[in-house]
């Protein structure tokens, strides 16, 4: 059965209109880690190598690759964790 994160997971993904405390379980991702503008073009290579990879082991079952415990799934949306260092917080800040 295919793994479908809008149907199966609506709790974490399709939030309702007043916040709640979830605790959400653990999950397998790729991620990155990198630190800049996110309009810079570097960040949109990024994204797309992530696409990439998301991609391709969804796909891995047609040529023979699929890693194991492989299961049939949608692609989840990007996430991402945002924030800005001290150095521009301390510029934002006019301090």
């Amino acid at each position: 059965m295919k793994q479908e994160w809008k149907k199966n997971e609506k709790e974490y993904y399709l939030p309702k209109a007043k916040p709640e405390l979830r605790k959400i379980p653990p999950f397998n991702f790729f991620s990155i880690n990198g630190a800049g503008n996110p309009n810079d073009e570097f960040f949109a290579e990024y994204i797309g190598m992530l696409y990439l990879l998301s991609y391709a082991v969804k796909m891995s079952p047609k040529s023979g690759t699929a890693p194991k415990n492989y299961f049939e799934y949608t692609v989840y949306p990007l996430e991402g964790i945002w924030d800005i260092n001290d150095e521009a917080k301390k510029d934002y800040s006019g301090k």
